[in-house]
């Protein structure tokens, strides 16, 4: 195969020193064809000159004749003499032998300074190099990406940073002063969203105008009762499940997650009267009494699942504001999908001098303040980041590139896409991570100020990015492979 790919090689170097030679000789040929016109055009204005100088001699009067005039009008008429010297062509000997033919094409280029380092692109033009290696970019996935691709990545993941150093801050319980004064403007504002939200959805349900959020939850735990709850069925969970307590019951129940998890679960376990926790990493279902409202109860069928999702929603309404007499910001819910991290038993990572494993740091962090509040405000920067990194793919694709709308779209099965987000996520973490030691030291206490949702999008983008290598390299191989049999199949055919 190498030496197939060194005889191609050979051969589009004659090719290129031919395309060189039919090259020069047609400039060659519109170089006389324009000097031929240019001598026609001073024949004609001879002629010209020649027939004013006959009408002239017409009107000569023989008997007036002087000898001077004469000269004149010998000096009026220009001799063309002009001699032009063309630079001999430089050309190949014809040869039916293959390797003199190679000999006569390497002498030719080095006497011709032609470049034989890519002869395959000596005979496209300009236009149809870049189109080929536009084509060649796609088909390979070559990266497209520059210096300022990266630069403006890199760029938006310190805007990110620093919104999340100075607007998220540290999350907080809301009873440490510490962390209290450090929550950001963001934080807060998010806080009095859900609070909001809260009080809206209780003067909604209730028909009633709620004045303030802690009546809006009493309202809310009184009407939406879930067997599940700590509240209803303390003792009997409580003698099941390791170390529940009041702060952290909400993590340990899988109906108290508020995205798909927990009104599976929520769903479940209003239906067949037990609950649904997580003790010591095992998944346990506990037999409970029923603390369902009739109208949960009195249903069956698929009524009873929605009205049991009815009423998953508005406990977890209840709850993600904290209880209605919390003191500070309240234990809220957990992030979705948040329970998962107590199956984490394993690891020992020293907080206040007790080794704890990784389960029990994020039952430590969660009961810092780290619920479904602390991520919503941490989702915005990375949000914000990412939105920046696509817009401006988009803009590229299509104003730079030239692409359509459509190609143009940020997907993210997009290699150079992928890339760049994970460079700003990279950087935003950079930063955050940065922040948090500066602020905290480097010990546990920093992590209250780390950026979970940019932790968890850096290693999603990180991963995306190392599959992508993977396949570009499979997909890669396959090209050659192809590519090679097809150059067999053409090389035999020559």
């Amino acid at each position: 195969m190498t030496n197939l790919n060194s005889n191609l090689n050979k051969t589009a170097e004659v090719l290129s020193v031919n395309q060189d030679e039919a090259e020069k000789a047609l400039h060659r040929t519109q170089e006389l064809t324009s000097m031929v016109d240019e001598l026609s055009e001073k024949n004609d204005n001879q002629a010209e000159r020649l027939d004013d100088l006959l009408d002239s001699l017409d009107d000569i009067d023989l008997d007036d004749l002087n000898l001077d005039d004469l000269e004149d009008y010998d000096e009026e008429i220009p001799v063309l003499n002009e001699k032009v010297d063309l630079e001999p062509l430089t050309y190949m000997q014809t040869s039916h032998d293959f390797d003199s033919l190679i000999e006569q094409s390497e002498e030719y280029a080095e006497k011709c300074n032609l470049d034989l380092s890519n002869p395959y692109l000596s005979g496209l033009s300009e236009v149809e190099i870049n189109q080929l290696s536009t084509r060649l970019s796609e088909k390979y996935e070559q990266t497209r990406l520059d210096k300022w691709d990266y630069a403006f990545a890199g760029v938006v993941g310190i805007i990110g940073g620093l919104m999340d150093a100075f607007l998220v801050g540290s999350v907080t319980d809301g009873n440490n002063p510490k962390t209290v004064d450090e929550q950001g403007r963001l934080s807060k504002g998010v806080d009095n969203v859900y609070q909001t939200f809260v009080k809206k959805y209780a003067s909604f349900e209730s028909g009633k105008k709620m004045d303030s959020p802690s009546q809006a939850i009493r309202w809310l735990e009184k009407h939406h009762k879930v067997s599940y709850d700590a509240s209803n069925n303390g003792k009997v969970i409580e003698g099941v499940v390791k170390n529940m307590n009041p702060a952290n019951h909400h993590l340990l129940s899988m109906a108290h997650d508020p995205g798909p998890l927990g009104l599976i679960s929520g769903i479940l376990d209003q239906m067949d009267g037990k609950s649904t926790f997580l003790s010591g990493g095992q998944l346990v279902r506990v037999v409970t009494d029923s603390a369902e409202s009739k109208a949960v109860t009195s249903q069956t069928g698929p009524t009873k699942v929605i009205a049991a999702a009815q009423n998953w929603f508005g406990h977890i309404c209840s709850d993600v504001s904290g209880a209605s007499g919390s003191k500070g910001r309240g234990a809220g819910l957990p992030a979705p999908f948040y329970e998962l991290t107590q199956k984490l038993n394993f690891g020992s990572v020293n907080i206040k001098g007790d080794n704890k494993s990784f389960a029990e740091v994020f039952e430590w962090l969660y009961k810092q303040g780290l619920d479904c509040r602390a991520f919503t405000a941490q989702a915005i920067p990375v949000l914000i980041m990412e939105t920046l990194v696509r817009l401006y793919w988009v803009y590229k694709n299509h104003f730079y590139y030239g692409k359509t709308w459509k190609e143009s779209i940020p997907i993210a099965n997009k290699m150079d896409l992928q890339k760049l987000i994970l460079t700003a996520t990279a950087t935003f973490e950079t930063v955050d991570i940065a922040d948090s030691i500066i602020q905290n030291g480097a010990n546990v206490q920093a992590l209250l100020r780390i950026n979970f949702v940019g932790i968890v999008d850096m290693s999603f983008r990180s991963f995306q990015v190392l599959r992508s290598t993977v396949s570009k390299g499979k997909h890669i191989d396959k090209l050659d492979s192809d590519l090679q049999v097809e150059w067999t199949r053409v090389y035999q055919t020559i």
